[in-house]
């Protein structure tokens, strides 16, 4: 009896021991770690977006900060394969990038801007995207984290802007794998948002248009639409633009995507004949004939002018409309450098503009004095001559505000609690030519457009004024110099209110390559 009772004693506790083995084996194998993860389960946060104070044109539309989007929170646990290239194509998304991202545990966050379609695996999450595309050169970019402005008004603003910050979350249950957990859902967590701001001069319905007619003509070049009589800037458009989310993808580009065309450097032509003309009005040579007989001889060198048959005998007004270089070339031996360079620098070339503090325009490069030829290359804009696209736009406009330096500006005030605090400093009134000397050269651009040059710009409605250019750059491609041509100008022609300077590289003329968009934001002013 003694026997059998320690033999069940000892199976049992073989037993036992086979049971803790187990247990043991179990504690060590993949069922443990999963047991492990759900054990570990906690709140994982996963940022959405983040807003910062909103930027507004002049009547407080949104250009950043509050443009309506979509958010995917994607699950790779339960996202189907058979829906990547819908993934892909729904948020413009990088293949290569968000199949990694699959193959981690991690929920991870796609944006699009278009209404998205139902995936398994996918949840979708209204929200608000920081930029509409509109004036992307002058707004500037935010780090990858949309925390600090590293160019433009976000970098100008940064701190501002700051003051309004926000982030949009979403939290799911999550193991120690960082994964969600089936089942237990995902919600979102909307931090308080502010409408509070930055207000700019802009116009968000110009900078539409500007935008869509610059990309129907000009593949490079530079546009900017000014209020003539306060300096306001308007719209100013860039090309090629760039998107602000995804700037890392333009650094190894050589096609320029990041450069403001408007505030760098350009060579100018034809359009400093306006400087030649109101130095001929104040010297008192406004009737001064010259015979055009298609150029001009310099120091044995000779300067053809565009209508290589000639313009014949010819005056300063039909000269600057007909853009005759032979006659400015004259007409500048007579001013002389010194002349011309006082009235050059008077309308501001050889100076940077100041946009906002820290944004500012190229000074450019006004030549120094040497010889006749650099002379005659000066007096029709060509040599070592450059200045900025919003240089040539203030030249104009102190022309159409009757002779006035206007105040060129981007800031307008600032949104506040439900309120606007306008910008209220007013600067002190500068002339730079007389304003009979202002009417006359205004005269004379609306003459180009009705009978010279410029017929190309013609608005449907009304009539404008202004200048073409068609500037030598010594590039030369397939055997013909690439030119860098401008139409710049203002609208209506009575009682100017904007001015509208274009530029384009590589442009046939500045008649035929600007002068569209320059007519095309006119019939929408117009409207």
């Amino acid at each position: 009896m003694m026997r059998r009772t320690g033999v069940f004693y000892l199976a049992m506790v073989a037993a036992l021991i086979g049971i803790i083995f187990r247990v043991f084996w179990l504690s060590i194998g993949e069922n443990a770690v999963r047991a492990e993860a759900v054990m570990a389960n906690r709140e994982s946060e996963i940022i959405l977006y983040r807003t910062k104070g909103l930027i507004y044109d002049e009547n407080l539309n949104p250009l950043a900060g509050n443009q309506p989007c979509w958010y995917l929170l994607v699950d790779p646990r339960n996202f189907q394969s058979d829906n990547l290239d819908l993934l892909i194509e729904m948020t413009e998304s990088n293949r290569e990038q968000v199949q990694n991202k699959l193959k981690k545990e991690t929920p991870f966050v796609l944006k699009t801007k278009t209404d998205p379609k139902a995936l398994p695996g996918v949840q979708v999450f209204e929200g608000v995207d920081r930029y509409c595309g509109l004036a992307s050169h002058l707004l500037g970019y935010l780090d990858s984290a949309g925390e600090v402005g590293l160019s433009g008004v976000e970098k100008e603003y940064n701190e501002f802007l700051n003051l309004f910050s926000s982030s949009v979350c979403v939290s799911y249950n999550s193991d120690a794998l960082h994964g969600a957990i089936s089942g237990l859902g995902v919600e979102a967590v909307e931090a308080e948002t502010s409408e509070n701001g930055l207000v700019l001069t802009l116009n968000k319905e110009i900078c539409e248009v500007l935008d869509q007619s610059m990309e129907n003509y000009i593949e490079k070049g530079a546009a900017i639409v000014m209020d003539c009589k306060t300096g306001a800037i308007k719209a100013v458009s860039s090309m090629p633009d760039f998107d602000a989310d995804a700037v890392s993808s333009y650094l190894d580009s050589g096609e320029g995507e990041l450069i403001n065309r408007a505030f760098s450097s350009q060579t100018v032509g034809s359009v400093f004949k306006i400087i030649l003309a109101a130095c001929a009005l104040e010297n008192g040579m406004e009737d001064f004939l010259y015979t055009c007989n298609g150029g001009i001889v310099i120091n044995d060198r000779t300067f053809a002018c565009h209508n290589h048959d000639g313009h014949g005998e010819i005056g300063l007004q039909e000269a600057f409309a007909q853009s005759c270089n032979a006659y400015f070339i004259a007409l500048g031996q007579l001013l002389g450098y010194d002349s011309i360079a006082e009235m050059a620098e008077r309308f501001g070339y050889g100076s940077s503009i100041t946009i906002l503090d820290s944004m500012k325009t190229s000074t450019g490069n006004f030549p120094v004095k040497s010889s006749n030829l650099a002379l005659a290359n000066l007096s029709i804009g060509q040599g070592e001559l450059m200045a900025s696209p919003m240089q040539i736009a203030m030249m104009t406009a102190i022309i159409a505000n009757g002779g006035i330096l206007p105040d060129v500006h981007l800031y307008n005030g600032i949104y506040l609690n439900g309120k606007l605090k306008a910008n209220t400093e007013n600067t002190e009134e500068k002339r730079v030519i007389s304003a009979e000397h202002a009417e006359m050269l205004r005269q004379f651009c609306v003459y180009t457009v009705e009978e010279g040059t410029g017929k190309s710009a013609k608005p449907s409605s009304g009539s404008a004024g202004g200048k073409t250019s068609s500037a030598q750059t010594g590039v030369i491609v397939n055997g013909v110099e690439k030119l860098n041509v401008y139409f710049t100008g203002f609208y209506p022609a009575e009682n100017p209110e904007y001015v509208i300077t274009v530029f384009a590289e590589g442009g046939e003329s500045g008649g035929k390559t600007c002068g569209p968009v320059f007519r095309e934001v006119c019939d929408f002013l117009a409207s």
